[in-house]
Order: C-alpha cells, then sequence, then structure tokens
C-alpha cells in the first residue's frame, strides 16, 4: 500500500508534476474535491461548508476552531479509509497533509518555488498582472499556512522537517522534479512492510475514533498502537464547551425547567491551583447549597432546584445551582469533577467502536494555552511566509538521505543525465526517455560512463525497442507504469552489479 502525498504552494506547477508522477509510476491520482466528497457522505456535513475552508477568499468566514477541527476529522478519516482499501495511491493538496508521518510506506513530497519563480509562473500566459498574482498569492499563502499550523506541529508549510521531500521546481524543471520524486520511490526504506501495514492499521482506527467523537461533539487528539487508543484533550475552552452542553441538555428535560443558563463559578479554575484549597474548606459545598435555597423563594422552584440538584449531586458535578421562575443557572465550580465526567463519557463511546481493545484518557501538551498561543504561531507563519528573499534547494529527510541500503541511483531523461553526470556518479541510472531517442542516448552513455547500469524506463516500446537496449548495454528495460516494487529490487540487483565491477 505505498502511498505518496504531495503539498504544494501555487504556481509552482504542481499539477504536471504531480500528473508526470502517476504517469510514470501508474499510481491513482487523489484530489483534495475526492477527499472532500467522502468526508461529506461520512459525516453528514455541506461539501461546500468543507470545501470552503481551502479557498482562499472563503476561508477565514464562517468556521470557529471547533468547527474545523471537526471538519479535519472527517477528512483524516476519509482519508485513512482510502490509503487502507487501495493500493498505489497519490494524494496531492491539503489533505495530503494528514496522511501519517510514521509509516515507512508513504512518501511526503512538498513542491515549492522561489518567489520570483512562482510570480514568472502566474504570469507568464498573460492573464494576471504581478500585483494581481502577488495579492492571490498571498491569500493562498495563509490559508495553506493556517492548515499547517492546524494540523502540525509546525509554523511554516514549506518546513523541511514535514515532508520526505521538499522540491523546488523552479530550479530543477517538471521532468526531473517529477523523476526525482519517483527515483525515490526505489529507495529501500520507502516500501509496503509487515509494520507499515500495521501503522496505517492504527492510523485508520485512530482517525475513526476521532471522527466518532467529534460526530457528538467533542475535540480530542487520538493515536492508536495496536487496538490501544489514548485520548487527549486538547482545548480547555472545548472541554468546557461539551462539559456544559451535557449539563444543558439533562437539566432541560427536567420537568418544570423552563430555561438554562450555564457559567463557572467563583471556585472554578482551570489550573486547579486554588480549586484544591478552596474545597479543603468544609462549608463550600453547604454555602452553594444555601445559596440556591435561599433565592429560590416559591415552592415550584424549591421543587426544581431539589430535582436539579438531586440529579446534579454536587460532591460528583461540583455544580451549584440557582431557580427563579423556573429558569435554572448553573455555575461550575470544579474544573476536576468536569474533566472527571468527560473522561468517562468519551471513553465509553470510544470502547464501543470495533477494533478498540483498550482506551487511556490524558490531557495534551496545549489543553492549557489560550488564543494567545495560537495568534503567535499564526504571527509566526505568516512572518515565514512574507520572506521574498527565501531560496529553495532539493532537500531528502534523514530517512532517505541514511536509509538506502541499495546504493547510490538517479534517474534522469537522456539529456539532464550528461549535464550532471560530471557532479554525481551514481551506480545506477534509470533513463527516462521517448524510445525513439534512448537508444542514441543509451549508447553514448555507456561509452563515456562502462561502469554505470542503466535501467531504461520506456513509455510502451516494441519488443525491438528493448532488444536493442539491452544489446547495447542496459541492465533492464522497464515499460510505464512502473511496479515499484519490482523497480526497487532491479535497481538493489543493478547496485550489486555494480559494485562487483568496480571493485573485483
Amino acid at each position: 500500500m505505498t502511498a505518496i502525498t504531495i503539498f504544494n504552494g501555487c504556481f509552482c506547477d504542481a499539477r504536471p508534476v504531480v500528473e508526470r508522477v502517476a504517469k510514470i509510476t501508474g499510481y491513482r491520482l487523489v484530489e483534495d474535491r475526492e477527499i472532500i466528497a467522502d468526508a461529506a457522505r461520512l459525516s453528514g456535513l455541506n461539501k461546500a461548508m468543507i470545501a470552503g475552508m481551502f479557498n482562499a477568499e472563503t476561508a477565514e468566514l464562517g468556521l470557529s476552531g471547533p468547527e474545523r477541527r471537526q471538519i479535519v476529522s472527517w477528512l483524516r478519516y476519509a482519508v485513512s479509509r482510502k490509503m487502507s482499501a487501495e493500493k498505489n495511491l497519490v494524494f496531492w493538496g491539503f489533505t495530503a497533509l494528514l496522511a501519517p508521518r510514521n509509516c515507512a510506506s508513504v512518501l511526503s513530497v512538498c513542491l515549492v518555488n522561489e518567489t520570483n519563480d512562482r510570480l514568472w509562473s502566474a504570469c507568464r500566459d498573460g492573464e494576471r498582472t504581478e500585483a494581481e498574482a502577488r495579492e492571490f498569492m498571498t491569500k493562498d499563502d495563509r490559508v495553506r499556512g493556517d492548515w499547517v499550523v492546524g494540523v502540525t506541529e509546525c509554523n511554516d508549510p514549506w518546513a523541511e522537517t514535514l515532508y520526505d521531500m521538499v522540491v523546488p521546481v523552479g530550479v530543477l524543471g517538471i521532468r526531473q522534479s517529477a523523476n526525482i520524486i519517483v527515483e525515490q520511490l526505489g529507495n529501500a526504506v520507502v516500501r509496503d512492510s509487515a509494520t507499515s501495514r500495521a501503522r496505517m492499521n492504527d492510523f485508520r482506527l485512530a482517525a475513526e475514533v476521532q471522527a466518532e467523537l467529534a460526530r457528538h461533539g467533542h475535540d480530542l487528539a487520538v493515536s492508536a498502537r495496536d487496538g490501544a487508543v489514548t485520548l487527549s484533550l486538547e482545548s480547555h475552552g472545548s472541554t468546557l464547551k461539551n462539559g456544559t452542553r451535557c449539563l444543558f441538555d439533562e437539566v432541560s428535560e427536567l420537568k418544570g425547567v423552563r430555561g438554562v443558563e450555564i457559567g463557572t463559578g467563583q471556585r472554578y479554575n482551570p489550573n486547579d491551583v486554588f480549586q484544591r484549597a478552596i474545597c479543603a474548606r468544609p462549608s463550600c459545598v453547604e454555602d452553594a447549597r444555601e445559596d440556591g435555597l435561599c433565592a429560590s423563594a416559591c415552592e415550584e422552584d424549591r421543587m426544581i432546584t431539589e430535582a436539579v440538584r438531586a440529579h446534579l449531586p454536587y460532591e460528583a458535578w461540583g455544580v451549584s445551582v440557582f431557580v427563579k421562575d423556573g429558569f435554572v443557572s448553573l455555575a461550575v465550580n470544579d474544573h476536576g469533577k468536569l474533566l472527571d465526567r468527560m473522561a468517562r463519557k468519551v471513553c465509553e463511546l470510544a470502547e464501543a467502536i470495533e477494533g478498540v481493545v483498550g482506551v487511556e484518557f490524558g490531557i495534551g501538551r496545549e489543553y492549557h494555552q489560550g488564543a494567545a498561543c495560537a495568534r503567535i504561531r499564526h504571527e509566526r507563519c505568516l512572518a515565514v511566509l512574507a520572506d521574498d528573499r527565501r531560496k529553495f534547494v532539493p532537500t531528502l529527510s534523514p530517512r532517505l538521505r541514511h536509509g538506502v541500503e541499495t546504493g547510490s541511483f538517479a534517474l534522469y531523461d537522456g539529456k539532464s543525465a550528461f549535464y550532471t553526470m560530471d557532479e554525481h556518479e551514481p551506480e545506477v541510472v534509470l533513463f527516462d526517455m521517448p524510445v525513439a531517442d534512448g537508444a542514441d542516448a543509451l549508447r553514448q552513455f555507456k561509452l563515456e560512463h562502462p561502469e554505470t547500469e542503466i535501467l531504461v524506463l520506456a513509455d510502451g516500446g516494441a519488443e525491438q525497442d528493448r532488444e536493442a537496449c539491452m544489446s547495447l548495454g542496459a541492465f533492464a528495460y522497464l515499460n510505464k507504469p512502473v511496479n515499484t516494487a519490482a523497480l526497487s529490487e532491479t535497481i538493489r540487483a543493478a547496485c550489486q552489479k555494480s559494485r562487483s565491477i568496480s571493485c573485483p
């Protein structure tokens, strides 16, 4: 179930690169619109509303933080289902960043360009002025930056730490950008294995649990390992909102209640520092009881007060009750009790999902961080995106640089190989070229580099073309689309032959 995930900046010639990668490999291309449609079908949410998150004109309108996170949960679930059900996919777009980063069978790529290259690409057809292109690019970068800040722990959409490969298309060109992506599919560390399949199953289970909790209004981070699920509350504000919603629903159904309002009382503190000291006083619960009784003068209000207190005993809920004319006012006083109730509720929901063998509950690192922290992350992201002087060079992640077992190899078209071999002479070269000029390029290359093994990737050549290339010294002749498992094994065998020739 090898997959490629590709995220990009606008005006980076991403589409021709992505389509060329899909053509060479034979992988099916999955774009955002397909994932959005799946997420809408699974969740019942409006498809246009989901798509609006990625539109530079509408992304900042109408959706609160919890609503955005709920949508992300369903998008992640849609991605996980697609990855689990199908093999050999290229995910392209915003949703590509929702794929698991710890799965060896997933190759993550970022396509980006320097600002001047992007502006040139935007204006080359004459349909935009530079000012119009810059305005659109600024808006689009803001949307992409907000997305990256929301779904990763990084503030930089183009950071090397987010991807296996960062590919500057303006530096390499469309053809070579696609080629180096395909090249890394032959890397020994990018492979489908029992370990990668187990991690993909964990990803699918965690995404399903998170989506199901989102269906019930709960905003939690979820991870899974071998069926054991860990739930983590990431937002104090969301926890308080969900907890008070549960209170509202339960109290509203009681007989005689005409309305309910809920707030936090003087004893409530999200950090529980002063809460423990206050609750150590024996009188605190009795004070809360007496306040409500004295204020509820009429008999009807007195009966409603007692009914609410019986339903929400202070010892279990930490809630003070005040009733007047049938309207109930609740004050949440104990953050710890609220958390305890929430934990039991979400754990019960998670345990009911097929495949879950155990549930743990905890508080995330960002739980007590307020709006100021989110604002700082957002401002840092905008500062990164505003840097017009930023330069990009092709980069590989440590796992790709240090995990190669097959030896050194590279993939070129027929012409670029001659320009680059003086700087870098790999053991194996993959030639991606039309059949028509393949034989001439192969003959010249083997004369100049006899110890380098050549694998020819052809667009469906005839049998005589294959025989001609093999007679000129090619190690293998592969028709596109290329089976990546076979490609990896062929590269490994070619590297071993190259070493045996150079080191007798």
